[in-house]
């Protein structure tokens, strides 16, 4: 490995970068996918839920179709006639990276924006360099080829293959975050072994990330790791638990191992653990817990509204059905009784007429009788010139097997 001091820049013409992806890097992309397939899964067992996957799907997609529009269209592709130098310098990196071709690059303004990243399009890699951030680095060659290599690294450790397997997962709370963060550092591993293995030119990188082109060279690096003791609580904690990208202080700190590091925090860690007890756990406990005490009480509370208030009385206690039977069926001797008496006045039954009309006929001064399982008058229907007189039963609904029926021919 060669430095070029006119430039600032390190020659790695005869050198082959190798980086290992960060430790979580692996083992989170695995439950990654995981998530992924039982999402995918759960979608497919419903019809609706695997259209709005597809509709989805297809929003996602062409809203990428629209932005790899916009780069080709309105952005400044490199090339050996287009920023020659910057050009060759991306060549050179991606070949140093073990690269057999490198991807197409674009330099883009966007307002003032400090930023770059990585996309692909079916087998097209893409790099979008922001001209604001170029501009912020400087003659720093070392900090340039810092975010040129972070970006490289996407492509180079796979981060964009098979990324719409991994798409539901990363929208599983924590678990897509971490996956993120740790291809991050990985990335920032690989930027910092392209720009020379030259770790404070690579935390200057960040540096102008983080304070722009003219403060970020005058960023004291080991003050700005240090700001890592403001995150150390719960609230915080949750933050980059929830967060895509690890602090910018912390990725500074990862890449001067050497340097003056922060002690390992545990006070945020532990107090974010009892937020998420607190604003997770113990109320779905309580839910749980109210559902074993409660829900047998209100589907009760139900099944008593769907029952008649005859059959949730004592007259349902067997003892008193029985007796009830019995009076049902002395009521239907009298009440035969009063239809004979109501046939031989030598009138006849139409569709208004009732038992109690043809009981008063009889028995002016009694009340009709009344049967005991539902406190209603006994029914009367006529089949083929069959008169039948019915109780509704035990279970005081008519026109169930439980009925006790009485027929009277003609």
């Amino acid at each position: 490995m060669n430095d070029d001091s006119s430039t600032g820049r390190t020659d790695l013409s005869s050198h082959q970068v190798r980086v290992s992806p960060c430790p979580s890097e692996l083992p989170l992309k695995l439950l990654v996918i995981l998530a992924s397939l039982a999402i995918f899964a759960s979608l497919a067992l419903s019809i609706f839920g695997a259209f709005y996957a597809v509709l989805i799907g297809a929003f996602l997609f062409f809203g990428h179709v629209l932005q790899i529009t916009h780069i080709r269209g309105s952005g400044v592709r490199l090339g050996p006639n287009q920023f020659p130098e910057l050009y060759q310098r991306v060549v050179d990196l991606a070949e140093a990276a073990g690269m057999s071709k490198p991807p197409t690059t674009y330099l883009m303004q966007q307002g003032g924006a400090l930023n770059a990243f990585a996309t692909k399009l079916f087998r097209g890699r893409i790099v979008v360099l922001y001209s604001d951030l170029l501009e912020a680095c400087g003659d720093d060659h070392v900090a340039r080829d810092m975010i040129i290599g972070h970006e490289l690294g996407h492509h180079i450790a796979g981060h964009l293959e098979w990324i719409w397997l991994t798409i539901p997962g990363r929208f599983v709370p924590f678990l897509g975050a971490a996956y993120s963060r740790s291809c991050e550092r990985t990335c920032d591993k690989w930027g910092a072994a392209l720009c020379g293995g030259d770790a404070d030119g690579a935390a200057r990188g960040l540096a102008i990330l983080a304070a722009g082109g003219r403060l970020g060279p005058q960023v004291v690096l080991d003050e700005f790791v240090a700001q890592q003791n403001d995150l150390d609580t719960g609230w915080m904690t949750l933050g980059r638990w929830l967060s895509n990208y690890p602090p910018l202080s912390e990725r500074v700190e990862h890449l001067r191992p050497e340097a003056l590091s922060t002690p390992a925090a545990l006070t945020g860690p532990v107090r974010a653990s009892g937020i998420l007890i607190g604003c997770l756990i113990v109320p779905m406990a309580v839910a749980m817990l109210i559902g074993l005490l409660w829900v047998p009480k209100l589907q009760e509370f139900a099944d008593s509204l769907e029952v008649d208030d005859v059959e949730s009385s004592p007259m349902l206690n067997p003892d008193e059905v029985e007796s009830a039977k019995a009076q049902v069926e002395n009521d239907f001797d009298r009440l035969v009784d009063a239809v004979s008496a109501w046939r031989a006045a030598g009138l006849g039954f139409g569709d208004e007429t009732d038992l109690c009309t043809v009981w008063s006929a009889k028995h002016p001064s009694e009340p009709c009788p009344e049967d005991p399982f539902d406190g209603a008058p006994y029914g009367l229907f006529i089949d083929e010139g069959h008169i039948v007189i019915y109780s509704s039963g035990a279970d005081a609904e008519p026109g169930t097997d439980d009925d006790i029926e009485r027929e009277i021919e003609p």
